[in-house]
Order: structure tokens, then C-alpha cells, then sequence
């Protein structure tokens, strides 16, 4: 037994254990306890007698002035009778210190004490609520007016004895809180303790012994040394009145230290004849114990330790202790699967797991690594960054397994192919990224490194037996010239693989500071954008629609910024803007609400059947923020809700462009639909610039399309542009649906189109964007 870690260690507890628990079970916790209850119960015991002996003043109070208010000499409280009657009264009663009856309006002359001069007492809540409630109240502990000591006071109120629902007056008592001291040194209460009443709003109104100041326990039934040092056990009881509301608190704190003196004293000649077995034992334990498990615990610990700092673990040293050999053992081998899992961890960590090639962490680290080594004088790095072009499609389209075919092969052609780059990455997506240092490539032919990139990627990819092309816009970035640390570095390539990007795609393009100064632009707008809204810098414009017999019945809604620095800002150059950093919807809801706003005047001046036409963003159409209906209820007038169809037309009339209907999902799609259910017409705006097909103009119920001004502005001089306008108009026609023509600027174009049956006409011939005022004082019909 002794020959194992755990035979030795029964053993030293047995030995250990059961001396404690035969003289500290027997002597010293059982006394203690024995003490403590006997000091509850002290402390109970007191609580509830002056809980009881309070509850008896209020119970015999309340009797008192029941039957104190029957007597016919308080029924005028300024009459001398009554004051006589009072001053009699008040020697009386040992409780009372004072007996007073103010009348109705609050004012004290009838009292048991001599009074200089009348008391107000009007302003204390517990003689309104008794005079105007009409039952007994009660005012907490406060400090009383006459005898200017803390008191409680009670009130019942008088009644006049010729009209039971008037009432004259009341009558207080006032109670001292002097015999609770008094009861209280009569306990006989241990030493060191105390006791407190407490007002309803937890205030010290009376100490035990006085003079003591009140700290509030934090603990109740239960022992807790205090400040002073005093051990003590506190409990509560509190006074309610008749709403539940407290009105007194009593808590009185029995000291147990001197009880527990005499307990302790027993305790150690118990401890010191435990102290000698312990000490016994504890020679025992050095000679005889200290060996077996010092000396194999140092061992485990430093093997532990070093663990924990992954440093090299040494080699196996037996302790001559079974247990402990077969733990050290246990160890060595944790340590070598750590090591193992580490390497894999590291590994799969910054890999990527499609490609097999390094990940955006591991690309990260070694951007860091090379720009903490780089010499920022002398030392050139270079960045570039790959993302494909419209990738989504060929996942859309041919699935996403296809998608992942296709990055693998372009991380193999990508890592095989000799560009010697400190690091080639996927960043995710379908974005790679190449690190090139001073070392591996000469800065002046980076771009034309970037070229052979690009042209690697476009080479045809064989998947499922089918060759799939693809492209691909490239950044490139230089340090330290475009950044020179890892995030500036980054935001330049980014920056420069957006330029590419924009510039048609397929390309690659160096960062330029200009793309900075482009970006800070855009930054600086959006922000003006956001100042825009919020001072009411934007402001509606009107065109005018006319009809083929030169009636303006619709008008379209055009947004203009006034900038209070800048000046007028052009719509094309806010609107992008406005769109990509979501602020259009914001604008588009200002717009249809002015819109509205406008709607109404415009109706009022020129009939019921003047529409205004909105440009709604597909943002709005996309939107999640607001939910599906939100558009949809804003775009609703006042007419409609007394109208509500399809058979009645909406005030509004929505404007989209073609390539919308190219981009809708089921939300918006649905929101389309709702817009005919709800009487509201759609113009397809810009038509022939975009690539919408005729299915999509048929599946949606299109009410109007606008040919856009491109092609008005070129009629009669173009014959392809003539045959277009014509060939659209027939086809709207032969479909149901009636064309708005935008930009018509001359009378040769105005009536070629209506030559050609267009419906409307819109253009600076008829008039430019005017005001509202102006708008409503355009001509019902203009001459064409």
C-alpha cells in the first residue's frame, strides 16, 4: 500500500482527519452553534415584542380617537370648550404627549400642550388624507411641531353630528418614541448591542443606546461584523399601515461576541491539544512522506511547465513512485500530440480549403512579415490583386460545383507557373493576391507581370468536358509609393482592382492617387448627402407630360440639390452616389412625400385626373429595412384610400429603369404586382438603352414606356432612329401599353412622333422642370 501514491495519501489523511473531526465536531462547533441560536432567539424575541407593543399603541389609538371624535365639545375645534376638554384630557394618558384637534382647514388651536399662537398643519399628508379620505391615517415618524421631538402621530376625523358627510376637523395623538428606549434597556440586551427605528423613507429616527450611529446591515439573520468590530446578528420587523405602505422599521443587532468569548476560550485547549497531534503527524510526513511525493511533483511540474511554453520535453526519468511514473509518461505523450496538432492547426489554418493554396490569414502574416523587414528607403514591394469577372454567373448558371473547377485550376496555373511570388493567396471568393519583394522581381516590370497574370487566367478551362472561358480585373499596388503599411497597401490594390473593374473589366490598372482623391470625394458627398436630408437642401422640380391633343395632365417629379457651398449639384452626379451608400432610400421616401404634398395642389388647380410620375431606385424595390409594404403605402394617396382598385388610378405614377426588371427576385417582383392590385401605374423609364426583353414588359403589366431622349434627339436626322421609335410605339401598342417620348426639343421631332401615334410627349419644346407654383400656372393645353 505504502509503495503507491495514492496508499500513502489515505493514509496521511486518516491520520490527519479524523483527530480534527473527533475534537472540533465535538467541542467548538457544536458550542458555537448552541450560542448563536440561543442570540436569535434573543433577537427574535425583542424584535416581535416591540413589533407588538407598537402594533398595540396604533390598535389602542385607533380606538381612542374613534371614541374621542363622538364628543360633542370637538365638534367646533376653536371653541375654548374644546380646548378646556383637550387640556383636561391629555394628563390623562402616559402614551400621549400631546393630544390636538386642527379644524378644516389644517389650522391647531385646540391642543393638550399651551400654544403661543395657532399651528399650520395643513401641509401634513397624513391630516389631509384623514379630513379628506375619512379614515384613520397614520404619519410615520416625523418631527413634531409642538413638541418639536420625533413622534407619530395619528389622525381620525371629525364628523359634524347634524351632516355625517362633512367633516369638521380631526383628532391627532402623538405617540413619543421614548418608550421604546426605555423597553428596550429593560430587555437587558447583551453588551455592544443595538437597535434602530427607521422612518418609511429608511431614515434613523431613534438609537439604542443614543447617540449611535446608524449603518445599514448587510446581512439579516445572520452573523456580521460591523464597523466597530462588533459581531452581531440584526433582525427586521416592520409597521405597515392600512395601504400596505411601511410606516416604521425596527431593527434591533444582539451582540454575540462575549457569548462566543467563553466558547472560544474551549476551543483552544481543543486546538492545542489538536495542534500537538498535527504537529506529530507532520513529522511523520517529512520523514516519511516528503520523498515519495516532493520530489516526482517537481518533476510533473516541470514537465508541465514546459508544456505550456512548447519547449523541448526531456527524456523520461523514472521517481520511483508507480502512479507518478505512469502520469510523467502521460505527459510525454500530450506532448507529442500537441506538437503534432499545432503543425496541423497552423496548416489548415492558412490554407485554403477548396484550393489547397494559402488563405487570407496566411497572406496577412507574410505581408506583415516582409513589411516589418523591408528597408522604407531603399526597399520595393508590389501587390497584385485578382478578382474575376461576373463569377456569379457561371455559378448561377452552371452551379457551383463548375465555380469550384474552375478556382482550383486557377490556383494550380497560378502557384506552377515560375512568377516566383513571395506569396500567391486566395483571399476568398474569387479574389487571388500576389506578394512580390525586392528580391524576387524587378518593380520596373510589374505591371507587365500583372499582364502575363491576366493572360494566364483567361487561357479556356476544361470542366465537364466543356471549355469554360472567363476574366479577370487586376490591381496592382507599390510600396512604399501607394502605402506604406499593410492596410494602406491593401487599400490602394483593392482601389486599383475597382478602377479596373470600372473600366470595363478584363483589364489590369496601377493604383492611382487620383482613385484616393476620388474616393475621399465620394466619401465627402455621401456625408453632404446625409446633411442634405436633414437641412432640406433638395427641392422638387415639374415637368410637363402632354398628351397627343396637347393637354399637360402629367408631370414628372425631377430632384434638385442646392448646396449651400457648392451650389447646384447635377442629379447623375449625386444619384450614384446616393444609391451605393443606401441613402436613395431615405431621398426616394422625401420625394414621393413631397410628391404627394404636390399631387394635392396641382389636383386642386387643374382636376382630379393630374398624376405625377416618381423615379423609384431598386433599392426601394429591394429594400428589407422597411419590410414589403412599406413602398407600397407610401405610393398610396388620399383619393385611393377612398378608391381603392385597380380599376382607379393612383395619383402617382412609379418610374423604373429597363435593367431593373432584368435583377428582380420574388420580393420585388411581388411588390410590382402589388402596385397593379393597388391602381398604381408603372413607367418603364429609358427604354431601348438597357437589354429588357419583351417577356419581362408582358409578365409585369407595364402601363407606360418612355422612349428615352437618345433617340428623339436623333429623329429625322437618323432613319435608323425613326424606324426605332416607330417599331417601339407599334409594339407598346399592339401590347397595350402607351409611350411617353423624353427629350422632345423641336416641333419636327413633336410631330414625326405624333405622326407615329405616340401617346405623350415630354421635352424642353413644351417646357423645362418648372417650379411648383409655375407648374400649376402651366397652360391646360399647350399648342402643338
Amino acid at each position: 500500500m505504502f509503495n503507491t501514491l495514492k496508499g500513502r495519501m489515505y493514509s496521511l489523511a486518516f491520520l490527519i482527519v479524523s483527530p480534527c473531526y473527533v475534537f472540533i465536531y465535538e467541542s467548538f462547533g457544536y458550542s458555537r452553534d448552541i450560542v448563536k441560536d440561543e442570540v436569535l432567539k434573543v433577537a427574535d424575541i425583542v424584535s416581535y415584542q416591540v413589533v407588538d407593543v407598537q402594533e398595540h399603541l396604533i390598535s389602542s389609538a385607533r380606538i381612542f380617537l374613534s371614541n374621542l371624535t363622538e364628543s360633542s365639545k370637538l365638534q367646533d375645534p376653536d371653541s375654548d370648550e374644546c380646548q378646556q376638554f383637550i387640556g383636561e384630557l391629555l394628563p390623562l394618558y402616559d402614551y400621549y404627549v400631546n393630544i390636538g384637534v386642527p379644524n378644516r382647514h389644517g389650522m391647531l388651536t385646540c391642543n393638550g400642550m399651551p400654544l403661543s399662537k395657532a399651528i399650520d398643519v395643513s401641509d401634513r399628508r397624513y391630516i389631509r388624507e384623514a379630513m379628506s379620505g375619512e379614515y384613520f391615517t397614520s404619519s410615520g415618524v416625523q418631527i413634531d411641531r409642538v413638541t418639536n421631538q420625533p413622534t407619530v402621530n395619528f389622525a381620525y376625523p371629525i364628523f359634524n353630528k347634524q351632516d355625517k358627510t362633512d367633516v369638521v376637523g380631526a383628532a391627532v395623538v402623538v405617540i413619543s418614541l421614548d418608550w421604546w428606549r426605555a423597553f428596550i434597556d429593560r430587555s437587558q440586551l447583551p453588551a455592544s448591542s443595538v437597535a434602530f427605528i427607521l422612518d418609511a423613507n429608511n431614515q434613523s429616527v431613534a438609537t439604542y443606546p443614543a447617540g449611535t450611529k446608524y449603518n445599514s446591515p448587510a446581512l439579516f439573520d445572520h452573523f456580521w461584523r460591523a464597523e466597530d468590530g462588533v459581531k452581531r446578528v440584526f433582525r427586521k420587523h416592520q409597521i405597515m399601515d392600512d395601504k400596505g405602505n411601511v410606516q416604521l422599521t425596527f431593527i434591533t443587532g444582539v451582540a454575540v461576541d462575549i457569548a462566543l468569548d467563553a466558547v472560544n476560550k474551549r476551543y483552544i485547549k481543543i486546538t492545542t491539544v489538536f495542534s500537538v497531534l498535527i504537529l506529530l503527524i507532520l513529522i511523520l510526513f517529512h520523514l516519511f512522506f516528503m520523498n515519495s511525493i516532493s520530489k516526482p511533483l517537481n518533476i510533473l511540474t516541470d514537465l508541465a511547465i514546459r508544456l505550456g511554453r512548447n519547449e523541448k520535453i526531456p527524456t523520461n526519468h523514472p521517481t520511483g513512485v508507480r502512479e507518478m511514473d505512469c502520469l510523467q509518461q502521460h505527459f510525454l505523450e500530450m506532448a507529442s500530440l500537441k506538437e503534432k496538432a499545432e503543425h496541423k492547426i497552423i496548416k489548415q489554418a492558412q490554407t485554403d480549403h477548396l484550393t489547397g493554396i494559402s488563405n487570407r490569414d496566411a497572406f496577412s502574416q507574410a505581408l506583415s512579415d516582409v513589411l516589418d523587414h523591408v528597408d522604407p528607403q531603399h526597399g520595393k514591394l508590389a501587390v497584385i490583386l485578382l478578382d474575376l469577372d461576373n463569377f456569379k454567373e457561371i455559378n448561377d448558371t452552371r452551379g457551383h460545383e463548375v465555380g469550384d473547377a474552375i478556382l482550383q485550376q486557377i490556383a494550380d496555373r497560378l502557384t506552377q507557373h515560375p512568377f516566383n511570388a513571395k506569396s500567391v493567396s486566395r483571399l476568398g471568393g474569387d479574389e487571388f493576391v500576389f506578394l512580390f519583394d525586392d528580391q524576387q522581381v524587378d518593380l520596373s516590370q510589374v505591371l507587365t507581370l500583372a499582364e502575363n497574370i491576366h493572360s494566364l487566367v483567361k487561357q479556356p478551362y476544361l470542366v465537364s468536358n466543356d471549355n469554360v472561358m472567363v476574366s479577370a480585373s487586376c490591381g496592382v499596388a507599390v510600396y512604399p509609393d501607394d502605402g506604406r503599411d499593410s492596410r494602406a497597401l491593401m487599400g490602394a490594390v483593392d482601389q486599383a482592382m475597382y478602377h479596373a473593374k470600372a473600366s470595363g473589366r478584363n483589364c489590369v490598372k496601377r493604383f492611382d492617387w487620383n482613385l484616393k482623391q476620388a474616393l475621399l470625394d465620394k466619401v465627402e458627398l455621401i456625408k453632404d448627402l446625409n446633411k442634405a436630408l436633414k437641412n432640406d437642401e433638395f427641392f422638387l422640380v415639374y415637368q410637363p407630360i402632354v398628351d397627343q391633343a396637347g393637354k399637360a395632365l402629367k408631370f414628372e417629379a425631377l430632384i434638385r440639390w442646392n448646396h449651400p457651398e457648392k451650389g447646384f449639384i447635377r442629379p447623375d452626379h449625386f444619384i450614384p452616389a446616393a444609391e451605393e451608400s443606401g441613402l436613395i432610400i431615405d431621398i426616394g421616401n422625401w420625394v414621393i412625400k413631397e410628391a404627394k404634398t404636390a399631387l394635392s395642389k396641382l389636383q386642386a388647380a387643374r382636376g382630379q385626373g393630374v398624376q405625377i410620375g416618381v423615379n423609384v431606385s431598386p433599392l426601394q424595390l429591394l429594400n428589407r429595412r422597411e419590410g414589403a409594404n412599406v413602398l407600397l403605402s407610401s405610393l398610396m394617396t388620399e383619393s385611393d384610400a377612398l378608391n381603392h382598385g385597380a380599376d382607379e388610378k393612383n395619383g402617382l405614377i412609379v418610374e423604373i429603369t429597363e435593367n431593373l426588371l432584368m435583377e428582380l427576385d420574388e420580393h420585388t417582383r411581388q411588390a410590382l404586382l402589388d402596385f397593379r392590385t393597388n391602381g398604381i401605374q408603372v413607367a418603364l423609364d429609358d427604354f431601348g438603352t438597357g437589354y429588357s426583353s419583351l417577356a419581362y414588359i408582358m409578365n409585369y403589366d407595364i402601363d407606360f414606356l418612355k422612349i428615352d431622349q437618345s433617340f428623339v434627339q436623333t429623329l429625322g436626322l437618323e432613319s435608323s432612329s425613326s424606324s426605332l421609335c416607330e417599331a417601339i410605339i407599334s409594339m407598346a401598342h399592339k401590347l397595350d401599353i402607351e409611350v411617353v417620348a423624353e427629350g422632345v426639343e423641336t416641333k419636327e421631332q413633336a410631330d414625326l412622333l405624333l405622326q407615329y401615334g405616340c401617346d405623350y410627349l415630354q421635352g424642353y419644346y413644351f417646357a423645362k422642370p418648372l417650379s411648383l407654383e409655375d407648374a400649376i400656372l402651366y397652360p391646360i393645353q399647350h399648342i402643338i
